[in-house]
């Protein structure tokens, strides 16, 4: 009996699943298509869905791993991109999933690896 109240209970539950097509894919919208796309409510997640949808949800660790690498690349000092990534990992805790964490993790390890490799090989050469 509870066992199919229960059963009952979950199937008569509504679940609302978002659209799949973004906005500049649906050709049935006709002038209102940046009313639809939400421009007059948030107007960066407007502009940055494109992006989005193109990187599959990894927009922003994708622009994070882009900034870490041109700071390693123009400084060549691993110690500036670690400095980076520890100032926004509480940031990126609250406002970006889990993935963000194991993708900021991994880059401070290759961090952590480049700066023990410069300590240890480069540091001890002697010229």
């Amino acid at each position: 009996m509870l066992v199919n109240l229960l059963l009952h209970v979950i199937t008569l539950q509504t679940i609302i699943v978002n659209s799949i097509y973004p906005f500049w894919l649906n050709f049935t919208v006709s002038v209102d298509i940046f009313k639809c796309a939400g421009f007059g409510n948030d107007w960066l997640t407007a502009i940055v869905s494109p992006w989005v949808w193109v990187t599959g949800g990894w927009f922003s660790m994708i622009l994070v791993a882009v900034l870490v690498a041109f700071t390693y690349i123009k400084y060549h000092k691993a110690i500036y991109p670690i400095i980076i990534g520890s100032m926004f990992l509480p940031i990126s805790y609250f406002l970006f999933p889990a993935q963000f964490l194991t993708f900021a993790f991994i880059f401070a390890g290759i961090g952590v690896a480049i700066l023990i490799y410069y300590a240890l090989i480069s540091q001890t050469n002697e010229a």
